[in-house]
């Protein structure tokens, strides 16, 4: 029996899991489809796409690979945020890069 406040174990997050998801990401250009596919494919990994210019302008990325910017996501506290912390990390964020510098 689980404790009433007892938190769901934390999934676990590599670069290689990370990269792997990011390549079938770009191949579906970011479509919902894909993520509704990666989701099911990965219980309890939190997964969001979302444009570059809705990631802060100051946050590091975690890890960049095949056109894609991957942050990952603490829900430790109250509210989600992002992290650089893969011990922290719940989920990851992914942006397809423009590749534009303007």
């Amino acid at each position: 029996m689980n404790a009433p406040n007892a938190l769901p174990p934390r999934p676990q997050i590599t670069p290689g899991l990370a990269r792997e998801l990011a390549s079938r990401i770009k191949a579906h250009n970011g479509s919902a489809e894909m993520l509704a596919v990666l989701r099911v494919e990965h219980p309890g990994l939190r997964l969001l796409i979302c444009n570059e210019d809705d990631i802060p302008a100051r946050m590091p990325t975690w890890l960049e690979h095949d056109g894609v910017a991957m942050y990952l996501l603490d829900a430790t506290e109250h509210c989600v945020s992002l992290t650089t912390n893969e011990d922290r990390a719940c989920g990851i964020v992914f942006t397809l890069l423009s590749g534009d510098d303007d």
